[in-house]
C-alpha cells in the first residue's frame, strides 16, 4: 500500500491544515469533565464576542446621535425665527417635517429626548444657564424656560437639558410711615 506524499507546503502553525491523529493518542478518549470545561469555555468566549459586538454597535450608534443632535437644534432654531418673522408657513411646514423626520431616526438609535419644561431642577439631567427671580413659591427650583433639550441613550446621559431655573425672591417688606406723619 502506498502512502500519500505530503504536501510540502504544509506547516503545524497553519490552524487549517488537516491535524495528524497518532493512534496511540487516538484510543484515549476525552473524559466528561474536560469536555464540559472546553464547552464552558467555549460559551464564556461565545459570550463575550457577542457583548463586545454589542458594546461597539451600541458606541457607533451613540456617536452618530451626539454628532446629528446639534442638526436638530438647528432646525429648531430656524423653525423658531422663521415663525417669529412670519416667513412663509409652506417653508415653516416643511422644515418642522424634515425635524420630526429626523428625530424619528434619532428615537430610532436609540435617542430619547429629555424635556423640563415645569419640572423641579435636577442636576443630574438639567443644566441651569440662568435664574430668574419667581414670587411664586411653587415656582422655586422649578424649570422656567428650557433653551436646549437634552437627550438620553438607554440608561446613560448624552446632554443634559439646558434650563432657566426659577428662585423664590422675597417680597418687598412695606413700610408704613410713622404714626405721628
Amino acid at each position: 500500500m502506498m502512502f500519500e506524499q505530503r504536501d510540502p507546503t504544509w506547516s503545524q502553525d497553519d490552524p487549517t491544515a488537516e491535524a495528524e491523529v497518532d493512534p496511540a493518542e487516538s484510543s484515549q478518549k476525552p473524559d466528561r469533565s474536560s469536555m464540559l470545561r472546553a464547552l464552558r469555555e467555549l460559551e464564556a468566549a461565545k459570550g463575550r464576542v457577542h457583548r463586545d459586538a454589542q458594546r461597539a454597535s451600541d458606541e457607533m450608534r451613540e456617536k452618530l446621535v451626539i454628532q446629528l443632535l446639534p442638526v436638530l437644534d438647528n432646525l429648531d432654531r430656524t423653525i423658531r425665527a422663521a415663525t417669529e418673522q412670519g416667513d412663509a408657513p409652506a417653508v415653516v411646514e416643511g422644515v418642522q417635517l424634515v425635524r420630526a423626520q429626523l428625530e424619528n431616526v434619532l428615537r430610532g438609535y436609540g435617542a430619547e429626548r429629555i424635556d423640563a419644561h415645569g419640572r423641579l431642577f435636577d442636576p443630574a439631567i438639567h443644566e441651569a444657564v440662568s435664574m430668574i427671580p419667581v414670587n411664586d413659591p411653587r415656582s422655586h427650583g422649578a424649570v422656567i424656560d428650557q433653551t436646549e433639550p437634552g437627550y438620553r441613550f438607554g440608561d446613560r446621559l448624552l446632554r443634559p437639558a439646558k434650563v432657566v431655573v426659577g428662585r423664590m425672591v422675597p417680597a418687598p417688606a412695606v413700610t408704613h410711615p410713622p404714626p405721628w406723619h
